[in-house]
């Protein structure tokens, strides 16, 4: 008698080793699929030289750039000031210093630089500082014209004295911990300047340029999360708000129960009586007549900037979803015409949004900064609308990363989370997809991160990955990550382990069909057998050259039953066979160097980003 299991194994092995060898064979096509979000650039002034005539300006930052973008008022014709080769700076500030000459702040490590209008010269101006983030506001100049940038980390202030063209830094505005952040910088007309500096508690100095001297002025009862917001009034002097105290600054201290409403600023973008407005998404300067109001196009070559993409979600009505980054903005690629659409801010974190999961017939999506999750409807038009609040994890549980969303064994939604600035201890959260209930569960693994979920059917468990990591600059106190099965019935951890000795962060995991779970750790993929709660193999990929080797899993399953990834260092398509636990190098292709994600889906391609750039590489027939 012939066993039914045995042939049942047998022909799995056989069909698995099938498909294994028409991989191997196969002959793999990676597509450029275009640039989904392309955003407008505003116009920050304009310059009018007898020798160049009216020039409207802007800083122009893309997903791999920066660069001073002008365009000529009169005739379109289009200045560019490449930064590049003084590193990719997040954003790129700009101060008019006069018709003639332009000042800038960008670079990585962040520095001055000086422009000339009339030669078109970039030059540098004083040293680099140790600066490596800074805000697009993150600025003031004071009354004697000295330009102020409050820097991330040490909490420091470069100062630009353009006329001396001398360059100073502030270092350590606070010394405190959890404060290394200078987000909002205001001058007085006395010329005291204030510095706003947070992460995780607020402070306030004050500044005086003439002696040196700095202090701290805000009250510790006002020293909460992040920090505090102050603004210039109509009256020369300072003012700020902390939650719903408002007040005055002052050298000395602050002075309660005072407040103005902020300056009104009008720009410098006048040139006789049209206004330059921005560059659209066309490349193109839009102009204002200021009486009439009315509005032209004057065509220039300009680019429009290209941001990142930051992530995809699921396939919704025959669309791949996705998110760019600074801004968030929401896009889709239909599956059927290869069109892509840019459908704008949708979530209420604007900076990014980390997934979209399709859940009947709703859409959830889980953003930053704030950790948000909102959940739409899709209309008639095939487009996202009517959004429901469902979760705050800022103000909730001081969570501000949702790295997943998952359907749950038991219905409900799962997200892992990453703290806010400077805290350590992530959670996960639950939501209900009918009435959107939240429940948080902290402590799964103390001053750990949570950075993955996978849902094992076979036991109605949660498998959760860790990182040491906390949120941006928290110091972390735990040595090594771990692996946990959590129980939602329970609402306990049934499993703990360290599939290797010394790692600090898991990637996402995958479940194959024969419920054995694949993750990674820097260049090794570990097996996971849930049912019998061990680790079953771990499989070291090496390069032949010696190469380092990152990989990063996709977090659905191949239809075909495989795991696919890629090796992010040497740009390598993988895929794993469950069925012998072996890694096979599928193709290789530059366009995979540095991938931030790499997610297989149901139409048998794996769709992954460079840059602001959105590709796929067919992996199943």
């Amino acid at each position: 008698m012939i066993n039914k299991g045995i042939v049942s194994s047998v022909c799995l092995l056989v069909l698995s080793f099938w498909n294994f060898c028409v991989a191997q064979e196969k002959t793999y096509a990676f597509e450029e699929l275009g640039q989904p979000i392309r955003v407008p650039l505003n116009i920050e002034f304009v310059t009018r030289n007898e020798v160049t005539g009216p020039i409207a300006w802007g800083a122009f930052t893309d997903a791999e750039s920066n660069a001073l973008v002008g365009v000529h008022m009169e005739d379109g014709r289009l200045i560019e000031v490449d930064l590049s080769e003084y590193g990719k700076a997040n954003a790129l500030l700009l101060f008019k210093g006069s018709d003639e000459y332009i000042y800038l702040y960008s670079g990585k490590p962040g520095r001055f630089f000086k422009y000339d209008i009339r030669l078109n010269k970039l030059e540098t101006v004083g040293e680099t500082s140790q600066a490596k983030y800074w805000m697009k506001s993150s600025h003031t100049v004071s009354p004697e014209g000295l330009i102020y940038v409050g820097t991330y980390p040490r909490a420091a202030v470069s100062v630009l004295n353009p006329v001396k063209e001398e360059v100073t830094v502030i270092d350590r505005v606070s010394s405190s911990k959890g404060s290394e952040y200078v987000i909002n910088l205001e001058a007085d007309t006395e010329g005291i300047v204030y510095f706003a500096t947070g992460m995780q508690h607020g402070e306030l100095w004050s500044y005086n340029p003439k002696t040196g001297q700095k202090k701290q002025i805000l009250p510790e009862n006002l020293m909460t999360y992040g920090a505090p917001q102050i603004w210039k009034a109509t009256d020369g002097r300072v003012y700020g708000k902390r939650g719903r105290t408002t007040f005055l600054c002052t050298e000395e201290a602050i002075i309660l129960n005072k407040t103005q409403k902020a300056a009104v600023i009008t720009p410098d973008n006048l040139y006789h009586d049209t206004r330059a407005l921005y560059l659209n998404r066309s490349g193109n300067l839009v102009l204002e007549n200021e009486k009439s109001k009315m509005r032209s196009i004057l065509e220039s070559a300009f680019k429009p900037a290209a941001r990142e993409v930051f992530a995809i979600g699921d396939i919704y009505n025959g669309k791949l979803y996705g998110s760019g980054m600074k801004p968030g903005n929401i896009f889709t690629y239909d599956l059927h015409t290869g069109n892509i659409e840019d459908l704008g801010i949708l979530t209420r974190g604007r900076i990014q949004t980390y997934d979209i999961l399709a859940h009947k017939n709703q859409l959830f999506m889980a953003s930053y900064s704030g950790g948000f999750v909102d959940a739409f409807t899709v209309n008639e038009d095939g487009k996202p609308s009517n959004r429901k609040f469902v979760a705050n994890l800022h103000s909730l549980a001081k969570q501000e990363r949702l790295h997943q969303l998952i359907t749950g064994p038991d219905g409900y939604i799962y997200s892992p989370t990453m703290p806010i600035k400077g805290y350590l201890g992530g959670t996960l959260v639950r939501v209900n997809p009918e009435s959107l209930e939240v429940k948080v569960f902290r402590d799964i693994l103390p001053n750990q991160s949570l950075l993955s979920v996978t849902a094992v059917k076979e036991t109605g468990e949660l498998f959760l990955t860790s990182s040491i990591k906390g949120g941006s600059s928290a110091k972390p106190t735990e040595k090594e990550a771990y692996i946990v099965l959590w129980d939602p019935s329970s609402e306990k951890v049934t499993y703990k382990g360290k599939p290797l000795t010394g790692v600090g962060s898991y990637e996402k995991t995958v479940q194959a069909k024969n419920g054995l779970i694949y993750g990674t750790a820097r260049d090794t993929v570990f097996v996971f057998d849930p049912i019998n709660r061990k680790i079953v193999k771990k499989i070291a990929v090496k390069h032949p050259d010696g190469n380092i080797v990152r990989i990063k899993l996709s977090e659905t399953l191949g239809q075909d039953g495989l795991v696919y990834g890629v090796d992010t260092r040497n740009g390598r398509l993988l895929c794993i066979d469950p069925s012998i636990n072996e890694v096979t190098v599928l193709d290789q292709h530059p366009s995979l160097v540095g991938v931030r994600f790499a997610e297989v889906k149901e139409d048998g391609y794996l769709y992954y980003a460079v840059h602001s750039k959105l590709f796929r590489v067919g992996v199943i027939n």
